[in-house]
């Protein structure tokens, strides 16, 4: 045979190492952008998180400041005692500032604005008629919640949430709000882990700064009260107003973040947690740089390669010695130790490579002649794997897959498996072990769906589960119940024995509910010293009433701290029943909420029924 001139194998050598180059570097990207993709979904469930909670505390707050606002203005309209007017109005005003300790004030004011009750003893005059809260709580019926506010007494930024007070004939006679100032939030915000240059604020409709905390600048004010943000942000808004993120620097420290934000339910203002990206990419950016590092090696190598290649095409000599040792490195990559090797024909094994052995136990010789059925853990899922292997390898050639193999003890290993047809029978199948990475997916799963105090499912496991009772009570018209709990007496236990108490009972209470409800019922804690379940197949408070009898006399049941000291709590429970109020998910569980208030209203350590007549009871 005619030996090929030097320059067409020159030619050919640099095409094919040109290839091989392109398709290493394009694998090195498609890998590394997956990651990095996989990297900020991360990031965006983790702020996702981390926004949510604030989201539903700061909600929580908000209504209990309401809360307390509305009964301080019902005092005032119906005046069901003879006491003066304004020593009632201080009475109200104490008495519901002790409600809501985080806000640094609640004052009330005469029809002209000026401060009448709430000021410190000895302080100046205050005057809030020039005020727009003022001026709009004059015009609301409702309470309303300010753009943040320079206060004149404290030289602090904060918001106001205030409400009309009117007689009983309708004469407006002044405002009843209350303060929340920009520390408070940021002492909120403090408790959140956002890495070293993560960042949480709080901003009103009008993307005004409320509330602002960076870690890097953990107490500063830089920014209150302005509308410095980024056109990402505006685009963000303008597109979804509920719920979103982006990427880019911040207006204020030009710091580049992804940030996700979510809408405070019922109020106007949206949290946005950021996450620093040079942090919380770093080890994605790391593993690029060693990524690219070893591409770049192999194309180096390979380079060499075809060039040794090329210089063996002129000793026409050393032809046969270059072909045995080409001959033995293929064998050293077939036999190696890491990765798994089959071939395999009619679904019988040809031949195995000892990495095998070291994955699932089964030494080569031994496979040799056996079905392929021995690697896998049953009958199902080898016909399952063979049903979708064949007719891939005879379209494309080629079949992907990741299952579980067996091994020769009994056990399961996850395992990446790919085969080539060789022909039409035959095919060759390369297996890597993977079962260390699933597990810690599996794990990372739990983690994100179950509350890490209790183990109980957390919020958003909690709201998917009753999206899925509501679909099938409408497919099947099965009737269900959702439950909301709140403790009874478990901050003077947090007060006074420290948050490691609080920590045990709160796991001790979980534990107990789950003991109490079926296993087919969801028990979930939705932060705080709040829980919630759903009962399946129940139609009336008939239904409910020995499930509710259960769980709270398990609650009531003394509690061993560590130090062996006994602690008890109550708890205050409201049901929404899907007969009665529809399969509204989120009105049923804002339902069992309002009905939870109004049996802790009623006295505590009671439940209260939503819409049904009754008033709240003991069980």
């Amino acid at each position: 045979m005619p030996t090929r001139p030097l320059w067409q194998t020159a030619v050919w050598t640099a095409v094919g190492a040109l290839l091989i180059g392109l398709a290493l570097f394009a694998a090195t990207w498609a890998s590394l952008d997956a990651a990095r993709r996989s990297d900020l979904a991360r990031a965006r469930d983790a702020a996702d998180n981390v926004a949510h909670a604030l989201g539903i505390e700061i909600a929580s707050e908000l209504r209990l400041v309401e809360n307390a606002l509305t009964s301080v203005a019902l005092d005032y309209r119906h005046q069901t005692d003879t006491r003066p007017a304004a020593e009632r109005l201080r009475a109200a005003v104490a008495e519901q500032h002790a409600l809501v300790p985080f806000a640094s004030a609640l004052r009330a004011t005469d029809a002209a604005g000026a401060v009448v009750v709430g000021l410190p003893q000895g302080s100046a005059p205050v005057f809030v008629g020039d005020r727009d809260y003022f001026v709009q709580a004059r015009a609301a019926p409702g309470a309303i919640v300010s753009e943040p506010v320079f206060s004149r007494l404290t030289q602090e930024w904060g918001i106001v949430v205030a409400l009309r007070l009117q007689s009983r004939s309708g004469e407006f006679g002044g405002v009843v709000y209350a303060v929340l100032l920009a520390s408070h939030f940021q002492r909120l915000f403090a408790q959140m882990s956002v890495g070293e240059s993560g960042a949480i604020s709080l901003r009103t409709d009008t993307l005004a700064l409320a509330a602002r905390y960076s870690a890097a600048e953990p107490h500063s004010t830089r920014g209150l009260g302005g509308r410095e943000v980024s056109a990402e942000l505006q685009r963000a808004f303008a597109q979804r107003r509920e719920a979103g993120w982006y990427i880019t620097p911040t207006a204020l420290d030009q710091v580049e973040r992804i940030t996700v934000y979510r809408r405070v339910a019922g109020y106007p203002l949206t949290v946005l947690v950021g996450l620093g990206t040079e942090n919380y990419l770093a080890p994605w950016a790391s593993s690029a740089r060693r990524h690219w590092s070893i591409a770049g090696a192999t194309f180096g190598l390979v380079v060499a390669v075809f060039g040794f290649m090329l210089l063996q095409h002129r000793r026409q000599a050393a032809i046969t010695t270059y072909a045995s040792r080409l001959a033995r490195q293929q064998s050293l990559i077939l036999d190696n130790d890491m990765i798994g090797m089959v071939r395999a024909q009619d679904r019988r094994i040809l031949w195995a490579n000892r990495a095998v052995e070291r994955l699932l136990g089964h030494a080569p010789a031994g496979l040799t002649g056996q079905s392929t059925r021995i690697l896998y853990p049953s009958d199902a899922a080898f016909e399952e794997t063979w049903r979708a292997a064949e007719p891939a390898l005879r379209r494309d050639g080629r079949f992907r897959t990741q299952l579980k193999l067996a091994t020769r003890t009994g056990g399961a290993l996850w395992v990446d498996l790919s085969g080539a047809a060789l022909n039409d029978t035959e095919s060759i199948w390369m297996i890597v072990d993977i079962d260390a990475l699933k597990h810690s997916e599996e794990q990372a799963q739990h983690l994100a769906l179950h509350d890490a105090l209790t183990g109980l499912a957390n919020r958003r496991l909690f709201e998917d589960h009753l999206r899925r009772s509501a679909a099938q009570a409408r497919r099947s018209g099965q009737a269900f119940a959702v439950c909301y709990m709140d403790l009874d007496g478990f901050k003077p236990v947090n007060d006074r024995h420290g948050h490691e108490a609080g920590d045990a009972v709160l796991r001790a209470v979980g534990l107990r509910l789950h003991n109490e409800l079926r296993a087919n019922d969801t028990v979930a804690r939705l932060g705080g010293d709040e829980f919630a379940w759903i009962l399946s197949g129940v139609t009336d408070a008939q239904d409910v009433r020995p499930v509710l009898q259960r769980c709270m006399e398990a609650v009531e049941r003394p509690i061993a701290l560590e130090d062996g000291t006994p602690v008890t709590v109550g708890c205050s429970i409201g049901v929404a029943l899907s007969a009665v109020l529809g399969t509204d998910e989120q009105e049923l569980l804002a339902a069992a909420d309002a009905a939870m208030y109004e049996a802790k209203e009623a006295g505590r350590r009671r439940c209260a029924f939503a819409a049904t007549g009754m008033g709240p009871e003991r069980p």
